[in-house]
């Protein structure tokens, strides 16, 4: 299988079955290299670096979802920031010709990416993270924020019409009840899923 146009998507790992990632699937979740934030409670330090190599070839995940199908019913695209990817749209069209339906995780960065997605329907559901209120974005995600992209983020998945939830990870420290309520109140679109998930230190996760 070639690599997807725009440019080979950088693969930083992969979990070959979830349960748990993409809502009422058995998925792959793919991680993808790069970040454009630095959010001090990062789960996947390793990841934040985009680099020129990968733990394997697209081709090679292909090969791999290839040989799963039937055996999973969705995949999962994370990382790291997959939007990032310049060759994110081939990437996803490949494993949509294979059957399987795409959930995106996004930190909410690239709307312009992610516009081009959901017009040529490449991606199924999404799950953009929302970090902090407006005031505290900064700290939170560790660089300097553009807001008025993220905000055009919320809308366009608000409006999609694409299965999609919002989510915080709630740092004891770093953001309280107050927090969640601006963050409900300036962020959040009426009428979506919102999930706060406790913040969990890595060597816990492990």
């Amino acid at each position: 299988m070639a690599d997807s146009g725009g440019g080979p998507v950088i693969i930083g790992g992969l979990d070959p079955c979830s349960f748990s990632d993409y809502p009422g699937r058995t998925a792959a979740v793919i991680f993808t290299r790069g970040c454009n934030f630095r959010c001090p409670f990062c789960h996947n330090p390793s990841l934040l670096k985009a680099g020129r190599e990968g733990v394997m070839r697209e081709s090679e995940l292909l090969a791999f979802l290839e040989k799963r199908r039937g055996r999973l019913d969705g995949v999962v695209v994370t990382g790291g920031e997959p939007t990032l990817q310049a060759g994110l749209p081939g990437f996803l069209a490949r494993i949509r010709e294979m059957g399987y339906p795409v959930k995106l995780d996004t930190n909410g960065s690239n709307p312009v990416m992610l516009e081009q997605l959901l017009a040529a329907g490449l991606v199924d559901y999404v799950a953009m993270d929302l970090k902090a209120p407006p005031a505290k974005y900064d700290r939170l995600a560790g660089v300097r924020v553009d807001m008025t992209a993220l905000c055009r983020t919320v809308s366009l998945i608000a409006k999609s019409g694409v299965p999609h939830h919002f989510r915080t990870t709630v740092v004891d420290g770093l953001l309280d009840s107050g927090d969640i309520g601006r963050i409900r109140a300036e962020l959040l679109p009426a009428g979506s899923r919102y999930v706060l998930q406790p913040y969990v230190p890595v060597s816990e996760a492990a």
